[in-house]
C-alpha cells in the first residue's frame, strides 16, 4: 500500500457524507412541514351562531368571589391565619 491509499482526503470517505447527511435531512424535513403547516391551517369548526352561545353562556356564570368561598363556620387553618 502507498502512503497516499491510506490517507484519502476526508469529502472521498463516506461516514462523513453520512453524519453530515442526517442532520441536513432533518433540517429540510423541518422545513417541509413547517411550508405545509403554513400552507394548510386548520378550518374553523364553529359557526358563528355556535360562537355567539358559548360566548353568552360563559358570560352567564356568576364571578366567583374567593372570600366567598370559606364560610364562617369553616375551622381555622393551624398557622392561626384566617
Amino acid at each position: 500500500m502507498t502512503h497516499e491509499a491510506q490517507h484519502k482526503p476526508w469529502y472521498k470517505e463516506p461516514w462523513p457524507w453520512v453524519a453530515i447527511a442526517i442532520p441536513g435531512l432533518a433540517v429540510i424535513m423541518g422545513i417541509t412541514t413547517l411550508v405545509l403547516a403554513l400552507s394548510n391551517p386548520d378550518p374553523v369548526m364553529v359557526t358563528d351562531r355556535d360562537y355567539q352561545q358559548i360566548s353568552s353562556g360563559l358570560k352567564a356564570q356568576p364571578a366567583q368571589d374567593p372570600a366567598a368561598e370559606q364560610s364562617e363556620d369553616a375551622p381555622a387553618r393551624d398557622d392561626g391565619e384566617p
